[in-house]
């Protein structure tokens, strides 16, 4: 039989007085903090999984913000495109009087010095920047593309990621354009074009500037399709946002799920816990019996 010794039970109470704490001190951090996950021990597989999820939220947050930068770059260049759909469309107006034979030379002149200054506001759009980016110098974004009659800017495009692996470009260029600043294979150019169209009702020659409205009408239509696209790429960065704030939000629903705890449970397994604990000591109380010492003093 074994012998029992006052030792033996002073030190098995003072092993469970010691793990009672321990669970009161648990849960008591967890009603602290709000969360169940405050260790590294509390749960192992649970830290990597909440490493992980931290890792995918951090992930779709950049996304959004390329996104969000993205669509406003976008926004900007649209905004450009449009004021010079608007120019053009007074450019024509003023070529379809232009080219009516009752003018005046005094006419003309008016009609030229108008149709030269919109040329030159077109050359001021050229030159739009989204903050410090130049939105239709291709990857030259730090460099005016339009200084003068020379363009400087490139057929190169700006990406930006969106998601994993995928990748989307933000700018549109002059290729994509139907090379519409610059001359090309013979096509002139806008600001040569209207260079031509100011010289050609300064002379009067309605031949040419009759000749001149078919190709306005083309470079408005390089315009519209100019802006289909813009428009097709903010509506897909639109849809790609929608998902990534709806997976944002799932991923932020499973961290909680992991990590947050359960107030009421734990505030049920706290209170329990210290009648554990009371009860604890009142068994020790029973159990640390007085001794020949304590008589003796």
């Amino acid at each position: 039989m074994i012998r029992i010794t006052n030792n033996m039970l002073v030190n098995d109470l003072m092993r469970n007085l010691n793990n009672n704490y321990r669970m009161m001190d648990k849960y008591q951090r967890q009603l602290a903090t709000g969360r169940k996950l405050n260790m590294p021990s509390d749960n192992p597989a649970g830290l990597v999984k909440s490493l992980r999820l931290r890792t995918n939220i951090v992930e779709n947050e950049q996304y959004l913000a390329n996104i969000n930068e993205a669509i406003n770059f976008m926004e900007t260049t649209d905004s450009a495109l449009d004021n010079i759909t608007q120019i053009l469309h007074r450019v024509r107006e003023l070529t379809v009087k232009a080219a009516n034979g009752t003018n005046d030379p005094g006419a003309h002149q008016a009609i030229a010095d108008e149709v030269k200054e919109l040329n030159e506001q077109i050359k001021l759009i050229a030159n739009t920047t989204y903050g410090t980016k130049h939105v239709f110098g291709g990857r030259n974004v730090t460099e005016p593309p339009c200084q003068g009659n020379s363009w400087q800017g490139n057929d190169e495009y700006l990406e930006l990621e969106i998601g994993v692996g995928i990748t989307i470009p933000i700018n549109i260029t002059n290729r994509d354009m139907n090379y519409f600043f610059t001359d090309h294979n013979g096509k002139e150019g806008i600001f040569t074009l209207l260079d031509n169209l100011v010289n050609d009702i300064r002379d009067g020659k309605l031949s040419q500037i009759s000749a001149a409205l078919s190709k306005i009408d083309d470079k408005m239509g390089d315009m519209l399709t100019a802006r289909s696209v813009i428009g097709a790429k903010t509506n897909r960065l639109e849809l790609q946002k929608s998902r990534l704030e709806s997976t944002g939000i799932s991923f932020t629903g499973l961290l909680a799920a992991n990590e947050d705890a359960d107030l009421a449970e734990v505030i049920m397994q706290l209170k329990m816990q210290e009648n554990v604990y009371r009860a604890s000591l009142a068994a020790g109380a029973r159990i640390i019996q007085p001794s020949l010492v304590d008589f003796l003093r």
